[in-house]
């Protein structure tokens, strides 16, 4: 009896050691379990820090250059186009996204991050609505520094540079969605907007400038531009170079206006502040 006994006893002891085996085992499965999700989580959160920012940025100074990035609403200019490529290919821009020679960006030295432009090359009229995410060209005059694909869309890969118009169509920081690295979205996006801007610019009968100088020197009017930001505190004003290549006229312009009263505030100030100017119809800007 004795004997027997001692087996169950045995053979009891054994399974109670066998579920607390199994039940150990559990419990660690569902721990690694656990952590792998954990590991997942994190995983997600650095995907998400890993896309771009919007970001207009302080003044930086380049090659003993300042260059002042700023919000504006308006912004239209002729200059040099170039393009960048396998240099900088795969590596961040300056808002932090990744850059990839093969699709349609740009990079700008000052327009808010991001920003859709109208590219247009005035050699063939071709245009191209490209989404700038990077600053640049820090090269002479140059205005617009193109991705590899945006050059070879355009015409001007095989050339290197080329003469452009540079239009801002919008800015914000709705344009970090990514269905706007979708150039067929892009494009008919920008389309849109560029068809209700036209409407909109077609209701309003004035749209008014601050002529501020009108100049056959382009560094006398650049000058000038300088002058008026470091004296004037006003993040919101467009002050720009207007060009005309048949004369080789500077004019220093601010605006739009879609308002006389506006405009005829602004230019008080200027007036106190020692700037001679005068208030100029679209029409007359022409």
């Amino acid at each position: 009896m004795k004997k027997l006994f001692i087996k169950i006893l045995s053979l009891t002891l054994i399974l109670i050691i066998n579920n607390c085996a199994n039940t150990r085992v559990v419990v660690e499965g569902v721990k690694t379990v656990i952590k792998d999700d954990k590991k997942e989580v994190i995983k997600k959160k650095e995907t998400i820090t890993t896309k771009g920012h919007y970001k207009v940025g302080q003044p930086y100074v380049i090659n003993n250059i300042k260059y002042i990035p700023r919000l504006v609403s308006y912004y239209d200019k002729n200059g040099i186009a170039s393009w960048y490529g396998p240099k900088f290919n795969k590596k961040p821009t300056a808002n932090g996204e990744i850059f990839n020679q093969d699709k349609v960006s740009a990079a700008h030295k000052t327009l808010p991050l991001p920003s859709i432009v109208k590219v247009t090359n005035l050699s063939t009229n071709k245009h191209l609505f490209i989404r700038v995410n990077d600053r640049g060209p820090f090269v002479n005059d140059r205005i617009i520094d193109l991705s590899k694909q945006a050059a070879i869309e355009l015409n001007i890969f095989l050339k290197g540079t080329e003469k452009v118009n540079v239009k801002l169509l919008d800015s914000g920081p709705h344009l970090l969605d990514s269905k706007y690295l979708n150039q067929n979205y892009l494009k008919e996006y920008a389309n849109n907007l560029e068809r209700k801007n036209n409407k909109d610019k077609a209701d309003i009968k004035d749209v008014n400038f601050i002529q501020l100088g009108v100049f056959t020197i382009k560094n006398n009017a650049l000058n000038l531009i300088e002058d008026i930001k470091n004296k004037y505190n006003n993040s919101d004003l467009s002050i720009f170079l207007s060009e005309t290549d048949k004369n080789k006229i500077y004019k220093v312009l601010i605006g739009p206006f879609q308002n006389l009263k506006g405009a005829k505030n602004i230019a008080d100030n200027l007036t106190k502040l020692g700037y001679t100017n005068i208030i100029l119809n679209e029409k007359d800007n022409q």
